[in-house]
């Protein structure tokens, strides 16, 4: 699930007078007015980026690439297109700016950061950044690194406002990347998602060691790796944990079942449909007349459809049904031995903390558990701990401290 751009405003993906005039400026159910008020926003952002940056205007200049990159990236939002299996054609294109905008930042970060190519499958790259500390914000010993997967409709330059932003000036490096159905592997290369997102972290972490291997004035502690996410990037997180080289794990407001979340959301005749008594065409037909009539239902099927990579309402479910931790024969969990935290939302509109955080916890058979759910906005109790990203990262890098012998004090 994405980041609602005001959500990144303390990490720099926004200003809240920016926001606000944008929001004024969107009609409700019209997806050109959102297009329209968030690029006008980007570009206004743009031009205040060159013109700190012909100032010599560091910090002013990175703060305005990013949120131009952040406008760019919520402008295409709402592009659903109309064909299965394909983007809106101004999607990638848009994608494509954000990705400037947001590079242009780079050069003006306080630490350096490695731009990625990671190989997937046949020809396929996933892309990826690698953000390391700048040399007064290390700790003692080598760099230890948070590995962090994108969600459900995000792409990676979205998701620094997240721990990236944090990490490096805490002594960490942060490796992001968008793996199958995410960004432009979604938009570009046509790549849909998996259930299975061990394999792709498989993948990322062969990389990764060989790219430390390669590079050992990097300094990169590959002893000291974990894996965090948020919301379904906190499920593609306990799917990799699996993976023994993870020492850590953290699955922030994590989907347990997506099965479970989409029947507790919508009419019980999905059950009759699940046990076979309704037949395909008539869950189909309800929903596309469903779609004709509000725009909140097309935007999600229509997006829904994309990253799974299928065409149809009934296609939809049966591909949610694959994304779970539950087992025929226990749980996914029980093959995690890495130290978890997770956390929950009491207030999101999504997933229930009951069905979803606290059935991780209770699923991890390890000791080495952390569970901490927040009961109030300000203290992060929306989904993916939206507008309150400051008390996430610091309870997240307090456990990663404690997990990784990381002693502050001591640095200081």
């Amino acid at each position: 699930m994405g980041i609602p751009a005001d959500s990144n405003a303390s990490y720099g993906g926004a200003e809240v007078a920016e926001f606000l005039e944008a929001i004024g400026n969107i009609r409700e159910n019209d997806p050109i007015s959102w297009h329209r008020a968030w690029s006008d926003q980007a570009q206004k952002a743009e031009k205040i980026a060159q013109d700190a940056q012909d100032h010599a205007h560091r910090n002013a200049a990175r703060m305005a690439f990013l949120r131009a990159s952040n406008y760019t990236r919520a402008s295409a939002y709402m592009m659903t297109g109309d064909e299965p299996r394909k983007s809106d054609t101004r999607v990638a294109p848009i994608l494509k700016k954000a990705v400037e905008l947001f590079r242009k930042a780079i050069p003006l970060m306080d630490g350096p950061v490695h731009i990625l190519q990671i190989p997937y499958q046949d020809e396929i790259r996933l892309p990826a950044y690698l953000y390391l500390p700048p040399p007064s914000c290390r700790v003692p010993g080598k760099i230890p690194l948070v590995v962090n997967p994108v969600g459900a409709d995000s792409m990676q330059e979205e998701i620094y406002h997240m721990f990236p932003a944090a990490g490096p000036e805490l002594g960490y490096a942060v490796l992001t990347f968008e793996g199958p159905g995410q960004g432009l592997t979604l938009h570009e290369h046509n790549v849909p998602m998996r259930p299975d997102w061990e394999a792709v972290t498989e993948a990322v972490m062969n990389y990764l060691f060989r790219y430390a291997a390669e590079r050992p004035g990097l300094e990169l502690d590959l002893d000291r790796v974990a894996i965090a996410g948020a919301s379904l990037g906190g499920y593609f997180a306990l799917r990799g944990a699996a993976d023994a080289r993870f020492k850590a794990c953290v699955a922030v407001d994590p989907i347990y079942d997506l099965w479970d979340f989409v029947t507790r959301h919508v009419s019980a005749i999905l059950g009759y449909w699940d046990q076979g008594w309704v037949p395909d065409a008539i869950i189909n037909n309800v929903v596309w007349l469903g779609m004709r009539f509000s725009f909140q239902t097309k935007w999600e099927i229509r997006t829904s459809a994309r990253f799974l990579g299928v065409s149809t309402p009934t296609e939809i479910l049966r591909a949610m049904k694959q994304f779970t931790l539950r087992q025929t024969e226990g749980c996914y969990l029980d093959q995690l031995e890495c130290a978890t935290f997770v956390t929950g939302a009491a207030n999101s509109l999504y997933l229930d903390v009951d069905n979803h955080a606290v059935k991780v916890f209770n699923g991890l058979k390890h000791q080495q558990k952390e569970l901490w759910v927040a009961e109030s906005p300000g203290q992060g109790s929306l989904q993916a701990k939206m507008g309150a990203m400051g008390i996430c990262n610091q309870r997240v890098f307090e456990f990663l401290d404690n997990r990784f012998g990381v002693d502050r004090r001591k640095a200081s």
